[in-house]
C-alpha cells in the first residue's frame, strides 16, 4: 500500500469532500449559490459564499461565482440604535473570454429588520440604509472644507471634532451615528467607521440627491424591484477609503 503524507491525506480527504458536496447539490438548502434579488441574511450569504469557494476554489472567485459578498476595506457592519447595516457587492462581470453584463452591484442589509435595499453603487446603497436606519440624518449640518477634517489616518482633527460636537444634536452623537463633510470629486465615497462615534463619514454630494422610495421590509421576497447592472461608466470599486482631503 503506498505511502501517504499528511499533507496528502488531507488533500485526499478535502477532494473526497469536495466531491461528495458536488454529488448532494440538490439538497443544498442555504442561499442561492449565484446572483439573487433575494432577502438573505448576512450569515447566510456568508454560508452560500464559502460553500461555492469549497466547491469551485477561491481563485476569481468574485467573478466567476457572480455572488453578494463582503470585501475586506467595508470590515463590519455599523450598527445605530436597533439597526444593524452591512454590505455586500456582486460583481456581474464574466470570466475571461466570455460576454456578460459587466458591472457591479451594492446591497446593504439589516438585518434586525428584515430589510435590504440593492444599488447600482456602494454610496446609493448606503445612502438607502441611513434613510431606513438614521431619522433625519439629512438634516445634520455639513462641516466645511475649509475645515480640516483630519491631519491624517481616522481621527479627526480637534478644530473638527470641536465644530461637529458643538453642531450636532446629542441624539446623532451616539454609537454609529454619522457625519457629513463637504467634498470635492472624485473623493465623494461614503466611509463606513470615519464619524467620532463608529458610524459614516458621508460624502455632502448625498444631499444633492432625494431620498429613495422605502421598500417594505415585510414585502414578498420576489415582489422586490429588480435590479439594473451598472454601466461601465458608473462608479467605481475602490480598495480603500476615499476621502480626497
Amino acid at each position: 500500500m503506498p505511502e501517504h503524507s499528511d499533507g496528502q491525506l488531507a488533500f485526499d480527504f478535502d477532494a473526497m469532500a469536495r466531491e461528495d458536496a458536488r454529488a448532494r447539490l440538490d439538497e443544498w438548502e442555504g442561499a442561492p449559490l449565484g446572483l439573487t434579488r433575494d432577502y438573505f441574511t448576512p450569515a447566510r450569504f456568508d454560508e452560500a459564499f464559502e460553500h461555492w469557494k469549497f466547491l469551485n476554489g477561491s481563485l476569481g472567485s468574485w467573478k466567476r461565482s457572480h455572488m453578494w459578498h463582503r470585501e475586506g476595506w467595508n470590515g463590519a457592519g455599523t450598527e445605530f440604535g436597533e439597526h444593524r447595516g452591512e454590505i455586500f457587492g456582486a460583481e456581474l462581470s464574466p470570466e475571461d473570454g466570455h460576454e456578460g453584463p459587466g458591472g457591479m452591484l451594492t446591497q446593504m442589509i439589516c438585518e434586525p429588520c428584515d430589510w435590504h435595499v440593492i444599488a447600482e453603487d456602494d454610496n446609493t446603497a448606503v445612502e438607502a440604509w441611513h434613510d431606513h436606519a438614521v431619522p433625519g440624518w439629512r438634516e445634520l449640518p455639513v462641516l466645511p472644507a475649509a475645515i480640516r477634517v483630519r491631519d491624517g489616518g481616522a481621527t479627526l482633527s480637534k478644530l473638527a471634532m470641536k465644530w461637529i460636537t458643538e453642531r450636532y444634536p446629542q441624539h446623532m452623537q451616539v454609537p454609529g451615528a454619522p457625519i457629513i463633510t463637504e467634498r470635492s470629486s472624485p473623493g465623494t465615497r461614503h466611509v463606513h467607521h470615519y464619524s467620532p462615534w463608529g458610524g459614516y463619514d458621508l460624502s455632502h454630494t448625498a444631499l444633492e440627491r432625494p431620498a429613495a422610495p422605502e421598500v417594505s421590509s415585510r414585502a414578498p421576497r420576489r415582489e422586490l424591484p429588480p435590479f439594473v447592472p451598472a454601466s461601465p461608466s458608473g462608479q467605481s470599486r475602490q480598495a480603500g477609503p476615499d476621502l480626497s482631503r
